[in-house]
This record gives C-alpha cells, sequence and structure tokens, in this order.
C-alpha cells in the first residue's frame, strides 16, 4: 500500500518540479528581454547616505538624412551626475580623460589628494551634469527585428572604476564605482566598489576653473584674445604620471622627479622633474665628447633614415637605451629647494627644448620610432610629453 502510495504522488512531484523550472526559466528570459522604448530613470545612491548622486536616464536624437530612408535616429542610454557630484579627471597636457583606479578595491584618498595638489586631478563642475552616454539603439521603419537592441556607443566606460566626489548637507564621500552594460537589452548597472568618508572642503583645490572672458568687439578681432593664467605647480615633486604614447593602451613614458643634493652645497639643493621610459620603450642616446652617451635630438627639418639608424648602431654612435636596471632620466624642469615657495618657480634645464627625442616602443606587437614633444610651461611648472610623430622601424622618421 505504502509503494502504491509513493507511486501516486510522482506524478505531482514531476509537475512541481516543471512549474519551478518553468518560473525560474520565464524569470530569466523577463530579465534578459530587450526592454521596449525607453528605460524609465533610475536614481543611485553611490556613497550610502540615502540620497541620490546619478540618475540612469535616456534621450533621443532624431535624424533625417536622405542617404539613410527609414533610419529616424537613436535613443541614447547613460549617467548623469546630479547636482552636488563631481567625477575625477586626468588634466595634464599628457593625459585629458578620466580618472581610473586600476585597483578597484583601493581608494588611496591621501595619493588622489596629493595628485589633485600638484594639479595633476581635477573634477568636473558639481554644478552642471557630466553625462556618459553608454549604449544606443536605433529607430525607425528600416530597422529590422534582428537589427532591433542595444548597442555600446564606443564611449569605453564598462568595467572601469571611476571616481566620485559627492557633497551635500550629510556631509562628503568619496567613491570608486564602475559601470555594468548587460547589452543588447538596454540596462546600465551602477556597481559601488569602496567609499570613504572625507572632510568637507576634500579635493576642493582640483575643482575645475572655468575661466570667464569678455565679449571681444568687434566679434572677429583675433590676436587680442586674454592670455589663459599659467598652472602653478607647487614646489616638491608630484606622484609619477604614466603616459602611453600611441593609443595601445600600454605605458610608454613615465613623468617623475628626485631630490637633488649637492653635498657641501644645501644652498643648491633643487627639485628636478622630468621623463624616463618604461619597459618595453627605449629612448635613442648617441656619443658624445669622451665617449660619453646623451640623448639624441632630432632638430627641426631633419629626418632619421633607416640607413643613418642602421649605421649609427653599427658604429656605436647611436645606442637605444632600455628602462632595465639603472633608470634612464631626462630632465625637463627644476626648481632650487631654499627658495621660499614658487617665489622664482619652476625653470628649464638648459637643453629641456633642443629639438625632439626619439622613443622606440611596441604597437600591438609590432617595433615603431618617433618623436616626442616636451610640453611646459615656466615658471608654472606644468609638464607633460607627447608623440608628435611615429612610424613603423624600417621608415623615414622625419621632424616635422
Amino acid at each position: 500500500m505504502a509503494s502504491l502510495r509513493q507511486h501516486a504522488l510522482l506524478p505531482r512531484r514531476v509537475l512541481l518540479l516543471t512549474l519551478a523550472f518553468a518560473l525560474v526559466h520565464h524569470a530569466r528570459a523577463q530579465t534578459d528581454r530587450i526592454i521596449p522604448g525607453h528605460p524609465p530613470d533610475e536614481y543611485v545612491d553611490v556613497t550610502g547616505d540615502s540620497i541620490a548622486d546619478l540618475l540612469i536616464t535616456t534621450r533621443t536624437i532624431h535624424i533625417a538624412d536622405p542617404e539613410q530612408p527609414g533610419y529616424l535616429g537613436k535613443h541614447l542610454l547613460g549617467v548623469r551626475t546630479l547636482s552636488g557630484n563631481a567625477i575625477l579627471m586626468w588634466n595634464t597636457p599628457s593625459n585629458r580623460r578620466w580618472y581610473t583606479l586600476e585597483d578597484s578595491t583601493r581608494l588611496d584618498t591621501g595619493l588622489l589628494a596629493a595628485r589633485i595638489n600638484f594639479k595633476q586631478l581635477s573634477w568636473t563642475d558639481e554644478d552642471h551634469p557630466t553625462e556618459f552616454w553608454l549604449l544606443e539603439r536605433p529607430f525607425g521603419p528600416a530597422i529590422t527585428k534582428d537589427q532591433d537592441g542595444w548597442y555600446g556607443t564606443g564611449d569605453h566606460h564598462d568595467g572601469r572604476t571611476l571616481v566620485l566626489r559627492s557633497a551635500n548637507h550629510l556631509g562628503t564621500s568619496v567613491a570608486a564605482f564602475a559601470f555594468e552594460l548587460p547589452y543588447p537589452y538596454g540596462r546600465v548597472v551602477i556597481k559601488a566598489k569602496h567609499v570613504v568618508r572625507v572632510p568637507n572642503g576634500y579635493g576642493e583645490e582640483g575643482d575645475l576653473i572655468v575661466l570667464k572672458r569678455e565679449p571681444q568687439e568687434p566679434p572677429f578681432d583675433f590676436g587680442h584674445e586674454p592670455a589663459e593664467p599659467q598652472v602653478i605647480i607647487p614646489s616638491g615633486i608630484p606622484p609619477e604620471e604614466r603616459v602611453n604614447l600611441n593609443g595601445d593602451e600600454v605605458d610608454d613614458l613615465v613623468i617623475t622627479g628626485h631630490l637633488e643634493n649637492w653635498p657641501g652645497m644645501k644652498e643648491r639643493n633643487e627639485f628636478v622633474r622630468g621623463i624616463s621610459p618604461l619597459q618595453g620603450t627605449m629612448l635613442l642616446m648617441t656619443r658624445e665628447r669622451w665617449g660619453a652617451l646623451g640623448f639624441f635630438r632630432l632638430r627641426e627639418g631633419e629626418v632619421l633614415t633607416p640607413e643613418r639608424l642602421a649605421n649609427g648602431l653599427a658604429g656605436n654612435l647611436f645606442d637605444w637605451v632600455p628602462a632595465d636596471g639603472e633608470r634612464v632620466f631626462f630632465p625637463v624642469l627644476s626648481q632650487p629647494v631654499v627658495m621660499p615657495e614658487n617665489s622664482w618657480g619652476w625653470a628649464h634645464d638648459a637643453e629641456a627644448l633642443e629639438g625632439a627625442l626619439v622613443f622606440r616602443t611596441l604597437e600591438y606587437g609590432r617595433p615603431i620610432i618617433g618623436t616626442l614633444e616636451i610640453v611646459s610651461d615656466v615658471p608654472g611648472g606644468e609638464l607633460g610629453v607627447r608623440a608628435q610623430n611615429w612610424v613603423e622601424e624600417g621608415e623615414v622618421l622625419k621632424m616635422e
């Protein structure tokens, strides 16, 4: 009798399991389906103080293009900062981009404060929204069912950890956060990685300065534009700043510095700042007087042919010097330590701006050579470096 009862219950168990599987499958389908129309606005509290910091929202761009009939425009899905919130960004001659954390589990407010103090970083305007448009969806009668969906805009922030400062009546916080984009389904997820409470006014020396200019009379009176004030870098050595020269997501150089001591001559001690190659990058050097190596300079109008380079390397006149071992350092700016802070400001090294340095590095595994442009201001002390020109190794390198 008990055996018959067990067999009688079996179909009911199977039915319950089937029903549970169907509910899970339906819930997953609901999660993964493409959201029709505009997703609703969503307010997000990143800092955990129960006050929204970011808004996930949409906008529509209408397009009338006779060459694309049936394509009427696109919907955009993105994130906007709310009032009182600012995003941290690099603001140097070498880096104009969002500041991202390499280690999303650690938010070093001391390092951020140092970078802000030395004018490497600044905040976006907390009174005006900063926008990240992350996904787009085309619409119109020409868009087929297979084409319908949300796609990345090319504004690549997926998985990168950004830094936000939130200031309100409850206090000030700094948060590390990241976007997750489970497209093509039309969702943006904001993940808070780390939050730190900081004193009110934290980082204000790095707030974005908007220059107010008086209108020119007449309106096209070129040549009389007001000169923008120099950025004043405080006395000392800023934290190291890494630079990617060719956009391949691999850093090639580092802007660095050190305190140079002169034994027995304390009044000559000075802060010295310049550039050094990183692993995988080399600077071209040449034999100078008494056989000492000095930095090779390519001057305006000159060319470095493959034959000239090969002959120089073979004859021990040229040498590619890597970052291995003792650091190769090219000085650009200096400032005496004993002077009152910023009284004389920064000065150029005697040979800092004579011609262009020549570098060698890899671009997605392909060797390239190029020239470096040093960007610096005195007495303000702003310093940067950019690739001026580059070619595949074996081609003619011109100084333009």
